[in-house]
């Protein structure tokens, strides 16, 4: 490992994005700054790589900063955290080598760059960081980050409240994973990770106090906002149709389920040691991951924007990796989901960010964003990269959707059977309707897959010119399907790998070599179903889109309840009508509230009600006065206060004539005759001879000295510029003799 690789891993972006606007005042050439983000990220790719050996040992450091708590500033450099490091930065760094070609001479570079470096650095912050809180902040540092992108463009008002609504649904779930976060703290006295893995003290105070599982789904809340799950999903969509194409390729999303796989086996050991509420915190991360995966499989059926379309399969893919890894907390052995849901991490993140490329380049190379309107360009680059990306999405074999896919599937059965042998009712029917979904999800994953390549790639030609694509994306985009050419294919020899790069987290080994891989996935009921999907979802949509032999509005017109499908589908299944109307709800319930309340209630209790109330305690206290003056105050206090008012009365001249004439009134006389006596011996003796003597010597001796100096001024200049001579030349002498003892004395 390189010296401080964990720290400048990070730094180094962070310092690229403070240098690119200080060389854009210096008037830098415009090109240049793209150069100095490519070299940023390039060094976080170097340092990133240089921690591989250590991790490969199963080496484990926590390096903390010592700052006092509770802040904890530290990085942890394990198995997940450098693979997850090399994936941020490699992906990074091809993406930061698209967008120097794609984005060309537009007028904010400067902008752009300082917004990409910073969100690379915040990403590694999250994914390096060795405390809940440090983590935190890249969490919010990336946010923002991905805000500001997708409102980059906010002279469009439209882009503008895009990115006023990604903000907003990030901070939901960033709200819920704050609220976690505190309540852990104050439970466990600590953020750290491996603290936090070594005691089980605060999950049983957390179980004693009944917030165990609300914090836990708090905790999954947050990674429901960054993952862009259901219902909280609708914020990709909009980013990557909102922020400049060449920068959507990498993602936040992937650190959603990267937390998860942090705190997946602190949660686990908790389930196993008997808090079984958590069990339902599994089932939820499962059951949701299943259900955004087929929700948003089928929005993107019915997309038109190739960018909202990715953003859906995103979404999708994410899901079956939150199910791999929900389906680990409750299965025989965590090993099994926690390297399903690894691996889907790793190679989608490379599969993503070529089919989000793939289409960034035909629609920069056609001027276009609309999949009916893509046609027209010939590339085999292009046309290669969108067929290696689609079909690891949609399962085709020997694609890594096949064996990753199935793997998530074979898990969902695998619970069923052994809560089957519990008698765990629940699970058994939670597995076998997670395999139902994630199945139905494979197939319509197929359909709007081939839907795409149809468009995009089908029959026909545009009749514009395409644009010349500059080298750098060419370039890059073909680094990158090289990168994702190995990884997709080469899963069965990964997986192996994997296992026994992750020992120090999963302790168990599950895959030796391929044979075991190709042994448990092949020869199942899921592949079965698996291969079923896929060409049920591939036949129609060849049917629909490649072959066209079917027309799908003659299909519409023919079955009229078909419209309302799609249009259910179209619209998003709604969701983001119900966030405008629960925004609008929120806003018209304030203004009610406001109008009827704080204006008119208020104003009306002011006016009336306060008037009345005062009114009504004035008259109260009228009665109370009457009834008490001749029952209580005259009665008691009445004739008490006369006796009281002779016995003052009587204590005072008592005291008048025994202490104040007796022993003040002598007190005074001696006190003034001591003063007389002190006065008049210190007028002639302090005053006069003293003071008065002073000044009287004072003043002779000034007068005599200043008649003196008179005589030496005979008015002649001659004489007077002598004196001056002989007052500089003592003055030199009196340097050179005294200076150096003054100056050793100051």
């Amino acid at each position: 490992m390189l010296p401080y690789a964990p720290w400048l891993c990070w730094i180094a972006p962070t310092v690229g994005a403070l240098i690119v606007p200080l060389y854009g005042i210096a008037g830098g050439e415009r090109k240049y700054r793209g150069h100095i983000a490519a070299a940023s990220i390039g060094l976080s790719v170097l340092f990133s790589l240089s921690m591989v050996p250590e991790a490969a040992r199963g080496e484990i450091t926590d390096i903390r900063l010592p700052i006092p708590p509770p802040i904890e500033v530290g990085i942890l450099v394990d198995p997940l955290s450098v693979l997850m490091a090399i994936i941020v930065s490699v992906i990074g760094l091809i993406v930061a080598l698209f967008s120097h070609g794609f984005m060309g001479r537009d007028p904010s570079l400067t902008r752009f760059w300082f917004i990409m470096q910073l969100f690379i650095s915040g990403y590694l912050i999250i994914v390096l960081a060795n405390n809940l809180l440090f983590m935190f902040v890249g969490w919010e540092i990336v946010g923002l980050c991905v805000t500001y992108l997708t409102a980059f463009q906010y002279e469009n008002k439209k882009k503008a409240l895009l990115g006023l609504k990604v903000n907003t649904i990030l901070r939901v779930g960033d709200v819920a994973l704050l609220i976690f976060i505190l309540t852990v703290f104050a439970y466990a006295g600590t953020f750290n990770f491996h603290e936090l893995s070594r005691s089980s003290s605060w999950i049983a105070e957390l179980s004693r106090s009944g917030i165990l599982l609300i914090s836990s789904l708090m905790f999954f809340g947050g990674i429901i906002g960054k993952a862009a799950q259901f219902p909280l999903h609708e914020w990709l969509p909009d980013m990557l149709v909102g922020t400049p194409s060449s920068s959507n390729a990498l993602t936040e999303c992937l650190a959603g389920p990267y937390l998860m796989a942090r705190a997946l086996p602190i949660f686990r050991e908790a389930y196993v040691a008997g808090f079984d509420e958590l069990s339902y915190f599994f089932l939820t991360v499962a059951w949701i991951g299943a259900t955004t995966g087929l929700i948003t499989a089928l929005t993107a059926t019915a997309q038109r924007h190739p960018q909202r379309v990715m953003a859906y399969s995103i979404s999708s893919i994410i899901g079956f990796m939150l199910t791999a890894l929900g389906l680990a907390g409750l299965g025989s052995h965590m090993a099994s989901g926690y390297l399903a849901g690894t691996t889907i991490l790793t190679v989608d993140g490379f599969v993503s960010a070529l089919l989000i490329l793939s289409t960034v380049l035909v629609s920069y190379a056609v001027k276009s964003e609309d999949l009916y309107n893509m046609r027209g360009l010939k590339s085999r680059l292009a046309h290669g990269g969108m067929e290696v990306a689609v079909f690891a999405m949609i399962n085709v074999p020997p694609f890594s959707g096949f064996w990753l896919c199935n793997w998530v599937q074979a898990l969902a059965l695998e619970l069923s059977e052994k809560a089957y042998g519990t008698g765990e009712t629940i699970l058994v029917y939670s597995g076998y309707g997670l395999f139902a979904l994630l199945i139905l999800t494979g197939g319509i994953t197929a359909l709007y897959g081939l839907r795409v390549m149809g468009y995009t790639f089908g029959h026909g030609s545009s009749r514009r010119k395409t644009k010349n694509i500059p080298r750098s994306m060419i370039l890059s985009f073909a680094v990158l399907l090289g990168i994702t050419m190995i990884l997709d294919l080469g899963v069965p020899l990964i997986i192996p790998l994997f296992n026994e790069f992750f020992m120090p987290i999963v302790g168990q080994v599950v895959f030796r070599n391929v044979f075991d891989v190709a042994l448990y996935i092949i020869p199942s009921v899921s592949t079965v179903m698996t291969v079923t999907a896929l060409v049920v979802g591939g036949y129609v949509s060849r049917q629909l889109y490649l072959a066209r032999k079917i027309d799908p509005r003659e299909i519409m017109m023919r079955y009229p309840f078909l419209v309302k499908i799609h249009a259910l589908f179209l619209n998003r299944f709604y969701v983001y009508s119900l966030y405008h109307k629960i925004a609008y709800g929120v806003i018209a319930f304030s203004r009610k509230l406001y109008t009827n309340v704080e204006m008119e209630g208020i104003r009306t209790f002011r006016i009336r009600g306060i008037n009345e109330f005062f009114d009504l305690v004035m008259r109260w206290l009228a009665s109370l006065a009457q009834w008490l003056y001749p029952s209580v105050e005259f009665r008691y206090f009445e004739k008490a206060g006369r006796r009281f008012a002779l016995n003052v009365t009587r204590l005072s001249q008592w005291l008048y004539q025994s202490v104040e004439l007796a022993s003040f009134e002598k007190l005074d006389e001696e006190i003034a005759e001591k003063t007389d006596q002190l006065s008049s011996w210190l007028y002639p003796s302090v005053e006069v001879k003293s003071f008065e003597g002073f000044n009287q010597t004072v003043m002779k001796n000034t007068t005599t000295l200043s008649e003196r100096i008179r005589e030496t001024q005979t008015g002649v200049l001659s004489y007077n510029m002598i004196i001056i001579v002989i007052g500089i030349a003592i003055l030199a002498v009196s340097l050179l003799i005294f200076g150096g003892y003054l100056g050793a004395r100051i």
